[in-house]
């Protein structure tokens, strides 16, 4: 098995489709840091089940994601598909090539598939967990993971070699099972503490079922008294209701007649008030109005032309506007302005001049800086070219030094190599010589181990068949003795039957169903055409059934029914031909001739259809006969009774008893015939059991013998071999060194010589002595040029504050001559204003007396019209007086209406209620109520009360649907004596009484229901409230003094039961449960001791071979932390290298580190070997020697594992028999190229895929 190809999309930096194509052997992945190699190794975790977003150097598992780039957008899933070799069916799947892929969604959904078909993470792990490729993923060595393996605990390493052994899945399945018996205990109590609980409640609710029986008795008669009452109340509330409501009605017809005549007088009103609304008086107000206001404005205009007059008068004697600015002034202002400029622009030739004069010494001053500078730049030359020849020289003689230490110690290398290599000859030729099997028996024990072993697996299937078996019958028989428990309680009568049983009487023989056999599959038939004479008492004669009812009557046990064994009259059968599937139900039962007579006019048919056909073929019987199905049905004369929902029978509990009870004794004896067997089976498989051990142990210890002797070889060839490689290497690097110090010392001297030529040459020299001359000529002349500025500044502020005075002028003489033209303009207006003032005077007196004359008029025509309008308001007035008399005796008529309606509406809230209590307390509507329970009906007797059912329960009783069909149910909660009415089994639900059960139809019903039936005359006595009343306080009393009465006793109390019997069954099948669990248990800690000892003792001889390669002369060991508790032992690693006295692993180099690590995991690889590893720079920290012991092992684990190393290493690659190139393209997606290198390594070719 190795692994075939490798293929990823959307993985971290792969962000397109990439395979790698793998071959059996040693695969490189190499490429610059930051391309993308760890990725393959991320993956390859990643998709055999790695969970730890952390293990695969990110934060969160939605990193695995191609995240994008500046140039190419994230994806929306990664996806990772690995194809394994199985042909030699290593995984346990009947495939060749498996594949494996998994898929992550950004929302983070997740899939996982085997050969395309999903799959759950959980089958992925099992399915490598088998061959050696756990969770913990020991076979992946990551980056700085070497170190992590020697800091880890002991008991940590012991999970490598676990998880290297496959004990690791066995150890977790442990651990949920044992955490699942932990729950279990949980429940074992729980359950044991409910049963207890549950023996504690059988008995007192006994009790309160029977004072539920107690209070239905009461419970009736105090319904029938609720009823009559409440009948009677209603009643009355009808009678007040009709009288009311008639009164009610004529109060209407009086309120219609007085709003007739309300309205009428309303529109009257109206009429006059739209009358009066647009009469004359208005029209005169506002005539009246309008010119007087008029008359008030001309006498204000008046007033105020006068005001006007006298204004425009003093305006025109204002003196005129003032000059204070000429011509002149602003002309001279502007001269002055003319002036300045000129001496702006002197000012400005003279800072030119300045100007230049600066640049010109600047000039100057700049030449000579760039020369000095130049001469500076040739001084650092000089100096700078001396340090670096000196440098040179130095680190010249210092790889000659170097060179020739390494010479030294090269040389000193060789030596001691030849010597390892010719003391490993030699052993090894010594080693040869010696015969591994010296002291072998002669005996086969891998034959012997592979025989015990067969019989084992029998002895264990055959136990485990026979174990399997006994606890089948010994959980049937604890099933069967529940059952007939729980059938032979709900057989228990506890009414006035069993206690005539149990009185002993003369020739009572006991119930009925005890007494009658039934052949299998017509219980139902039979059961249903007795009825309750199954449940009677069975006498030997009549005198003995006389004796047995006056022994009831006198002992007020109840009503009872009894069958006389031996009857007078001699059995009758019927003599007729009946078809084919009926049968008479004599045939089938065997039973005293008492019960067989009951049966004769009776046939039991298969279905329905058969038993139509008996009927039509017995309608001429001169005695009616009873057909009945096989199921139950009933079919008579006149009625047809069946349906789903019947009740059993106690006829067929007993059969079931009977039937239970002997299975019971059957499933009994086998379990006393499996007991001896099982017991006889386990002692054998215990001595075959030790027999193969043994066997094993023998086998073991000699392949052990054979196997040391092997490894022993395999060590001492590696040694030799690695010593002479490494003679050869040190051969050729001495070589190497002898160049290299001939060519460092050349070095030294070239060097030397050039670091005396260039001392020999003159330094350039430095003067800046005429720099200060000029630098004051600079700055004389920046002094000269700035005062220049300054008074051309001054000048020119000069200038500007002139023309702003001459501006300021202009504008003060043009605001003067504005003012006077405005002051001419002014005069003109206010003279024509006086003019029209004065006309306006003249005018208005003849106006004024206009005015007066009319007001005069229009106040005498308003005079006349409020007289008109006083008439009208008169008869306005005693209109609203009759509307208020009208709306006065309305008003009292409407609130004796609203009275009247609001006495209706309590009484019928009263009556409403009362019909809600009929029906929640009663279940009784109103017809129903009255008819049955009014004033009107007679009250029977309190006996006739308690034996007869409700209305409400007559309608549960028969249902008669659309084809005619009658359903009976029982109610138990609506009638009384139980005793009187029927018995109650242990579900609670009540049986129709024997007086109740008519062939022809059910009990206590209308008889005008039946066809052909006349009414009975009524009974009872006349109705008395004060009676009844009396009757339900006595009845109340009574039922009071019974105290809390739990309704649903009889139910609960049988459904207690039955869950007490089933508790039990599941407690005693969880115990037996977690026995066999324990002992499987145990079964794998012994698997596990087996499998760890044998592993750890491969991996410790494993780690023996392999230290000595990697640390020569170095000791290390592997020992366990605890050997007598195999189980929970950790590993402890012990090493020390050659030459040094360090205890504790945190002292060791990085490299020495690195080594320790590597030994312990190939010890792990080669005692339990995997398909393949994967190692990623493992080899980073050490130097060429560690690498090339190294790689020697590496060489030695190719042979049966397919390694994948990702290294920078040229001499890993080296030994590479395919070679992959990762790089990282522009756009940040790695790419990646292969090449497969043949096995002459002469030549490459490309590898078969990769993209």
């Amino acid at each position: 098995m190795y692994l075939k190809s490798l293929t990823l999309k959307g993985f971290k930096s792969f962000a397109s489709a990439t395979t790698f194509a793998f071959e059996p052997g040693v695969t490189c992945v190499v490429g610059p840091n930051g391309s993308g190699k760890s990725n393959v190794v991320d993956a390859l975790a990643w998709v055999m089940g790695e969970q730890g977003a952390k293990n695969l150097r990110g934060g969160k598992m939605e990193d695995v994601i191609f995240a994008g780039t500046s140039t190419r957008g994230p994806l929306g899933r990664a996806q990772v598909v690995l194809t394994i070799d199985n042909s030699d069916g290593a995984l346990p799947i009947d495939y060749t090539e498996v594949t494996i892929s998994r898929t992550l969604f950004r929302n983070g959904g997740s899939e996982y598939a085997i050969n395309g078909e999903g799959c759950r993470l959980l089958d992925v792990q099992e399915l490598l967990s088998d061959s050696g490729l756990g969770r913990e993923m020991h076979v992946i060595v990551g980056q700085g993971q070497l170190d992590a393996v020697l800091r880890a605990t002991p008991e940590d390493r012991r999970g490598f070699v676990e998880e290297a052994a496959g004990i690791l899945k066995h150890r977790r399945r442990k651990e949920k099972t044992l955490r699942k018996l932990e729950a279990m205990q949980t429940n074992l109590t729980r359950l044991s503490d409910l049963a207890g609980e549950l023996r504690r409640q059988l008995k007192p609710l006994g009790r309160q079922a029977e004072i539920a029986r107690e209070a239905q008795t009461i419970a009736a008669v105090v319904r029938d008294a609720r009823a009559r009452l409440l009948a009677d109340e209603v009643v009355a509330l009808r009678e007040s209701l009709t009288a009311r409501s008639s009164t009610e009605a004529e109060r209407k017809s009086e309120r219609i007649v007085l709003q007739d005549r309300l309205d009428e007088n309303k529109q009257r009103e109206h009429r006059l008030e739209q009358a009066m609304v647009g009469d004359a008086v208005d029209d005169a107000r506002r005539v009246v109005f309008g010119l007087e206001s008029v008359h008030e404005r001309l006498r204000s205009l008046s007033s105020l032309a006068q005001q006007r007059l006298q204004l425009l008068a003093q305006q025109a004697d204002q003196p005129a506007v003032a000059t204070t600015v000429s011509a002149g002034m602003v002309a001279d202002a502007r001269d002055e302005a003319e002036r300045l400029r000129g001496d702006v622009s002197q000012a400005e030739a003279a800072v030119g001049a300045a100007g230049a004069e600066l640049a010109t010494a600047r000039a100057s001053l700049d030449a000579l800086d760039v020369e000095i500078q130049a001469q500076s730049v040739l001084v650092s030359r000089h100096d700078l070219e001396a340090t670096r020849l000196r440098g040179a020289l130095e680190t010249a003689r210092s790889g000659l030094a170097a060179v020739r230490g390494e010479q030294l110690r090269q040389r000193a290398a060789l030596q001691a190599a030849e010597a390892r290599r010719d003391a490993g000859r030699a052993e090894y030729a010594e080693l040869e010589q010696r015969s591994p099997r010296a002291d072998v028996d002669g005996v086969d024990h891998a034959a012997v181990q592979a025989e015990a072993e067969e019989r084992l697996t029998a002895l264990t299937a055959s136990v485990d068949e026979l174990r399997d078996r006994l606890h089948a019958a010994e959980r049937e028989r604890d099933a069967l003795a529940a059952r007939r428990s729980a059938l032979s309680l709900a057989l228990d009568q506890n009414d006035a039957t069993a206690a005539l049983v149990a009185a002993g009487r003369p020739g009572i023989r006991g119930l009925v169903a005890e007494h009658v056999q039934v052949r299998p599959g017509y219980e139902a038939a039979v059961a249903a055409a007795l009825g309750s004479v199954v449940d009677s008492v069975l006498a030997d004669d009549v005198e003995a059934a006389v004796d047995a009812v006056a022994h009831a009557t006198e002992a007020e046990l109840g009503r009872v029914e009894v069958v006389v064994a031996e009857p007078v009259r001699p059995l009758s059968t019927l003599d007729v031909d009946l078809p084919t599937g009926a049968v008479a139900a004599t045939a089938v039962v065997t039973a005293p001739p008492g019960v067989l007579g009951l049966l004769a006019a009776t046939v039991v048919a298969d279905d329905l259809v058969v038993a139509r056909s008996a009927w039509q073929a017995l309608a001429g019987h001169p005695v009616p006969v009873t057909v009945i199905t096989r199921a139950g049905e009933v079919l008579t004369d006149y009625v047809l009774r069946g349906g789903s929902g019947a009740e059993r029978s106690r006829l067929e509990l007993v059969a079931e008893r009977d039937a239970a009870a002997d299975r019971l004794t059957g499933v009994a004896t086998e379990i006393e015939r499996l007991a001896p067997e099982l017991a006889e089976l386990r002692e054998r498989l215990a001595t075959t059991r030790t027999r193969a051990k043994e066997a094993a142990a023998a086998a073991r210890d000699e392949e052990a013998r054979v196997t040391s002797h092997g490894q022993q070889l395999g060590r001492l060839r590696a040694r030799v071999e690695a010593a002479e490689a490494e003679v050869d290497r040190l051969s050729d690097a001495l070589d190497a060194s002898v160049e290299a110090v001939d060519a460092a010392s050349r070095a030294v001297d070239a060097a030397s010589a050039a670091h005396d030529e260039h001392l020999a040459r003159p330094r350039p020299l430095l003067d800046a002595s005429a720099r200060d001359g000029l630098l004051a000529e600079v700055e004389a002349a920046r002094a000269v040029e700035t005062e220049r500025r300054i008074a051309l500044e001054t000048v020119r502020e000069r200038v500007r504050a002139e023309i702003a005075r001459a501006e300021a002028l202009q504008r003060q003489l043009d605001e003067q001559r504005a003012a006077a033209e405005l002051q001419a303009r002014r005069t003109v207006v206010r003279q024509r204003q006086m003019a029209a003032t004065s006309s306006v005077l003249e005018a208005l007196p003849p106006t004024l007396d206009a005015v007066a004359r009319s007001v005069a008029e229009a106040r005498a025509v308003l005079a006349e019209a409020e007289a008109a309008r006083a008439e009208q308001n008169t008869e306005l007035q005693a209109l609203r007086r009759a509307e208020r008399e009208l709306r006065d005796r309305l008003a009292t008529v409407t609130e004796s209406v609203h009275g009247l309606e609001m006495e209706i509406y309590e009484q019928k809230l009263h009556l409403s209620g009362l019909l809600e209590r009929a029906g929640s307390e009663l279940g009784l509507v109103e017809d129903v109520l009255v008819a049955e329970y009014g004033p009107h009906v007679p009250v029977p007797s309190d006996d006739e009360v308690v034996a007869r059912p409700s209305v409400d329960d007559e309608v549960d009783l028969v249902d008669v649907d659309a084809a005619g069909e009658e359903q009976t149910v029982g109610d138990v909660d609506a009638v009384g004596d139980v005793d009187a009415v029927g018995d109650v089994d242990a579900a609670g639900e009540r049986a129709a009484p024997a007086a109740d059960r008519a062939p022809h139809g059910a009990a206590d019903l209308d008889d005008a229901t039946l066809p052909g039936a006349d009414a009975a005359p009524p009974r009872g006595v006349p109705f008395d409230r004060a009676a009844q009343q009396r009757r339900l306080a006595v009845a109340e009393k009574k039922l009071a003094r019974l105290g809390r009465v739990n309704p649903l006793a009889l139910e609960e109390f049988a459904a207690l039961e039955q869950r007490h019997v089933f508790l039990t069954e599941q407690l005693t099948d969880l115990t037996g449960t977690r026995k066999d669990l324990l002992t499987i248990i145990d079964e794998i800690d012994d698997k596990m001791q087996t499998i760890f000892a044998s592993a750890f003792a491969d991996t410790q001889a494993a780690f023996d071979q392999v230290f000595p390669i990697l640390f020569p002369g170095g000791s290390g060991s592997l020992h366990l932390t605890d050997p007598d508790d195999l189980l929970a032992t950790g590993i402890e690693v012990t090493v020390k290298p050659a030459g040094k006295k360090i205890e504790r692993l945190s002292l060791l180099s990085g490299g020495e580190r690195s080594l320790a690590a590597v030994a312990l995991l190939i010890a792990i690889f080669k005692a339990r070997p995997s398909p393949f590893y994967i190692m990623d720079e493992v080899e980073a920290a050490l130097d060429d020697a560690n690498l090339g012991r190294l790689l020697t092992i590496f060489e030695d684990l190719r042979e049966s594992s397919q390694l994948i190393v990702i290294t920078h290493q040229k001499r890993t690659m080296e030994i590479a028999d395919a070679l992959y190139g990762v790089s990282m393209r522009q756009d940040g997606v790695s790419a990646v190229v292969g090449q497969r290198v043949v096995a002459e390594r002469g030549t490459a070719a490309p590898a078969p895929a990769a993209s």
